[in-house]
């Protein structure tokens, strides 16, 4: 009878508890006249980035987050502060961003999606952050054991953030009928990223800021004044960047992950580097294995440069890349061993040791300078 009584009462408080966080959630929300959710695959973080200088620029009080090289905070004083984690990334960081938020009074919370999994992304969107406006920047092919294999079931994975009768805004219109059709159901307007033609990149590519301007031109925001602030914008740690060092032009595509995205971006360089001048190198890690397998069959399609192979995994990599390849293919066995060659396109991962093979360079800039 006692542990029935006991039992009882440990399900009520739960269920009470359950009750008071979902109230607590929807004080949160009223606190913020917009949430803006940043959802995709490639260029989430840089986005998140661009969009939070463009509003502030504008007069808001503006609090934002991102989840990519380093998770970090840029507060409503505008400075960055790096998110020190105990244990694994979880979601429920996010309403501990809105609590913070609400603390210093923002009245614009930017948001990088973290959530991976088609769930997590619903309950991100819908129990937590209620973003009047989601974002979603592209479609590639990553993240393949939890969101899907294909783009299409991709596409309807990014889709669980659409908002309720609220607004979508779309880098490109490659899945717009698979996003159209949620929308749709949710009496949620769609709106595709336009070219806006501005000529400075802003050393990033010019989808992020046409994405970024079609999120201001949602929020009836002055768009040359949005334009103004992002060129103040922070990069992130990770994003892509040309560093020259003497001897070397290290071309900065650790954070490219997919092989879409790597492609795209290759081809862009081939138009400022000469083809044999490129060396490709490739950091893998271990805890993602279709990643693995994706950037193998990337790797013979860039075979006729020589391949660098560092991190995890490499010696699995050159032996399932065949012998057809394996005379191009070679394993760094030092940072220093890279002044050799005249160009590098880094790509793969950013972690471990692609952080000090990015570190390196950057100081190899700086003495430089």
């Amino acid at each position: 009878m006692v542990s029935k009584i006991i039992v009882g009462a440990l399900i009520v408080g739960y269920l009470g508890y359950i009750v008071f966080e979902r109230f607590y959630q929807k004080t949160l929300r009223k606190s913020f006249t917009h949430v803006i959710h940043v959802n995709g695959t490639r260029g989430k973080s840089t986005i998140t980035r661009l969009i939070d200088a463009g509003v502030r620029n504008c007069g808001f009080r503006v609090f934002s987050k991102t989840t990519g090289t380093i998770p970090t905070i840029i507060n409503t004083a505008n400075e960055q502060v790096v998110i020190k984690r105990l244990g694994l990334a979880n979601i429920r960081e996010q309403l501990k961003m809105m609590r913070l938020a609400q603390k210093e009074k923002a009245e614009v919370l930017v948001i990088e999606c973290m959530a991976v999994s088609p769930e997590l992304q619903y309950i991100s969107q819908d129990k937590m952050l209620e973003a009047d406006i989601a974002v979603i920047t592209n479609v590639r092919l990553d993240h393949l054991q939890e969101m899907g294999s294909s783009l299409p079931e991709i596409a309807s994975s990014l889709a669980n953030v659409i908002p309720k009768a609220k607004h979508l805004v779309l880098g490109d219109a490659q899945f717009l009928n698979i996003f159209q059709e949620k929308a749709k159901k949710y009496h949620t307007e769609v709106h595709v990223a336009e070219d806006f033609q501005k000529e400075d990149s802003l050393n990033t590519f010019f989808e992020n800021i046409n994405i970024a301007l079609e999120v201001a031109k949602v929020l009836g925001l002055d768009l040359d004044k949005f334009y103004e602030g992002m060129k103040n914008y922070y990069p992130d740690p990770g994003a892509f960047e040309i560093i020259e060092t003497p001897g070397t032009v290290f071309l900065n595509g650790l954070s490219i992950n997919d092989p879409d995205s790597i492609m795209l971006v290759y081809h862009q360089l081939l138009q400022k580097y000469p083809k044999e001048d490129m060396t490709i190198l490739l950091n893998s890690r271990n805890d993602r294995p279709s990643r693995v397998l994706q950037h193998i069959e990337l790797l013979k399609k860039l075979s006729d440069h020589k391949i660098i192979l560092t991190g995890t995994n490499t010696h699995f990599i050159k032996r399932k890349l065949g012998k057809d390849y394996v005379a191009r293919v070679e394993i760094l066995r030092s940072v220093e061993d890279l002044k050799k060659e005249k160009v590098i396109f880094a790509i793969g991962n950013i972690a471990s040791q692609g952080m000090e093979i990015l570190h390196f360079f950057k100081d190899a800039q700086e003495v430089q300078s």
